[in-house]
């Protein structure tokens, strides 16, 4: 459940931010290796100053672009799994691991991890993770593929900023929820649905806590309502969340509007601080 729900708040994250990011010159990938299976190529966008580098996975073999200069025959040998472990019959995982990738300007990107798996799926999952600018952890991956077989036609992951803030595991606030919780994340937007990265819960220090302030639909002539909300837990990598949540009385269904706060401390830069979720009513029995 807690898998689809997440499913679910990337799609929308997708469809609302589609476009939304301006998107810099591929690198031109100049040079490649002589492949032993049909390539899947994927392009990073790194760090403030937006330096790119190729990943491409070759069968089980992962090639790096490890030094940004488009050219993945002089990074050294591909990477190979590791941690490879057997869970039952169809069930498996591996990592490959790189300790950085240098920019051209000297940049360093550490602690790359592409996680790979299949729990008795269709198809493989993966889930990539790296400290952007040596400093900010972030992840990409989980949903949907961000792998293409052409170069020409690869996705683009922005591991960087500036930070669109989603609203997590809903679609919407139904009148008289109680139980459910309030979720938030930062996300960059990619090139595409499976390009989506997302800020780690240990990008922020402990004592940085996003807050939220809701504006909520009361109808004409009505006193607006408002409540606050400090996302003081966190979970799942990039999850900030309350579980004290609730609706208050006196909501109609309509628009309401989140504003989203994070302390100055944080540096975090956002590309809006305004969220607008729908308020619906409790559906009947049976839909």
């Amino acid at each position: 459940m807690c898998r689809l729900l997440l499913v679910i708040s990337l799609a929308l994250v997708w469809i609302t931010a589609h476009g939304a990011t301006n998107v810099p010159p591929r690198l031109e990938l100049k040079k490649e290796p002589k492949f032993q299976s049909t390539p899947k190529y994927c392009l990073l966008t790194l760090g403030t100053n937006s330096a790119q580098a190729w990943m491409v996975e070759d069968g089980r073999r992962l090639y790096v672009d490890r030094n940004g200069n488009g050219d993945l025959t002089d990074d050294g040998p591909p990477i190979e799994p590791s941690d490879y472990r057997e869970i039952g019959a169809n069930r498996w995982d591996f990592g490959y691991r790189l300790s950085a990738i240098v920019t051209p300007a000297g940049v360093r990107h550490a602690n790359l991890l592409l996680r790979r798996w299949n729990y008795g799926d269709a198809t493989d999952s993966y889930g990539l993770s790296i400290t952007v600018d040596g400093k900010l952890p972030m992840y990409a991956g989980w949903f949907g593929t961000f792998w293409s077989s052409n170069q020409n036609t690869a996705p683009v992951i922005h591991f960087a900023g500036p930070f669109t803030p989603r609203i997590l595991r809903r679609d919407a606030f139904t009148i008289g929820e109680r139980g459910q919780r309030l979720s938030l994340c930062f996300i960059h937007p990619g090139s595409e649905a499976g390009a989506v990265s997302r800020l780690s819960i240990e990008a922020l220090p402990q004592f940085v806590v996003p807050e939220l302030q809701i504006e909520w639909p009361t109808g004409p002539g009505r006193k607006p309502v408002r409540t606050s909300h400090s996302l003081l837990q966190r979970c799942c990598y990039w999850e900030f969340y309350t579980e004290e949540f609730a609706l208050p009385t006196g909501v109609l269904p309509g628009q309401a509007k989140v504003s989203v706060a994070i302390p100055s401390a944080a540096g975090l830069e956002l590309t809006t601080t305004e969220i607008a979720v729908p308020v619906e009513t409790k559906p009947k029995p049976g839909r």
